[in-house]
């Protein structure tokens, strides 16, 4: 994925538009434009793991324009979908702004939350993995979920993005659930695991895999702990863990644990989950 600094923009003019066309009718060719946020280049943190973000990043953005021959609200929106990727470090824009010129908004996976946000005791700071960590970064995306749900625009969580929205809106954090758990792999490994989730009845999740167990492609050492209110639990790991929530006050609000943007992981997961969340779009 070629390096990005700051807002990534795009030209929103439609293929093949009459200038004649009227006001009404030129809306329509709009593209839907979906802000994607993640910290693309923290100075603190191995090129490696940076390259790795902005594959996800990338995977998530491809799966958005493919999937996107479908019918978003009444308007069949083909191709016009535009991933709009911000740098949650350098957003060059305030959290107001990115929504304001966006139809819906996710949240990417990336580095721990500083655990000033979620009032973690200090004894337990030296759980948190510092690399990459950033205050400012953290700060912008907590006002991302709440600008985002004020606007009553779809949101999508992925991994951190879970716990984003979480302590956002009053839950906590897990520091570290441990070296040696289903979620990441060995030291050793690369880092991935792979892992049965459980899906809850009736929930959005449910529906959008037509089935009540997954397995999903995982690496993260941190999870959920209290969960904020107003937030249901809508998919568990076999220990426990909450890998998704939903907010029945926000049905176009939805986070999942795990990485369905994996490279490695079951395309269809992926496209499914984009397929759906482009379907909130009103």
């Amino acid at each position: 994925m070629q390096k990005q600094t700051g807002v990534a923009e795009a030209a929103t003019s439609a293929p093949n538009a009459s200038p004649h066309t009227s006001e009404s009718k030129t809306s329509e060719y709009r593209p839907r434009r979906i802000a994607l946020s993640y910290v693309m280049d923290a100075v603190n943190v191995p090129q490696e793991y940076a390259d790795e973000l902005h594959g996800l990043a990338a995977n998530t953005g491809r799966s958005i324009v493919e999937v996107s021959g479908v019918e978003v609200g009444r308007v069949e929106v083909g191709g016009h979908v535009q991933p709009w990727f911000i740098d949650a470090l350098r957003p060059g824009r305030s959290a107001r702004e990115v929504v304001a010129g966006a139809d819906a908004v996710v949240i990417l996976g990336g580095a721990d939350m500083h655990p000033r946000f979620y009032e973690l005791e200090r004894e337990r700071w030296r759980d948190v993995d510092l690399a990459g960590v950033s205050a400012s970064a953290d700060e912008f995306e907590i006002a991302l979920v709440h600008e985002t749900l004020a606007a009553r625009k779809p949101l999508l969580g992925i991994c951190r993005g879970l716990q984003i929205i979480n302590v956002a809106l009053g839950g906590t954090l897990i520091p570290d659930i441990g070296r040696l758990t289903i979620h990441k792999s060995e030291p050793d490994g690369d880092g991935w695991a792979d892992h049965s989730v459980s899906l809850a009845a009736g929930s959005a999740i449910e529906s959008i895999y037509g089935t009540r167990q997954i397995t999903v492609r995982s690496a993260h050492h941190q999870a959920v702990d209290v969960l904020a209110e107003g937030l249901v639990p809508v998919a568990t790991a076999p220990d426990g863990l909450i890998e998704a929530a939903e907010h029945p006050e926000h049905p176009a609000m939805l986070a999942v644990q795990w990485h369905p943007e994996d490279l490695y992981g079951d395309k269809t997961h992926l496209d499914a989950l984009m397929s759906w969340f482009l379907r909130q779009i009103p």
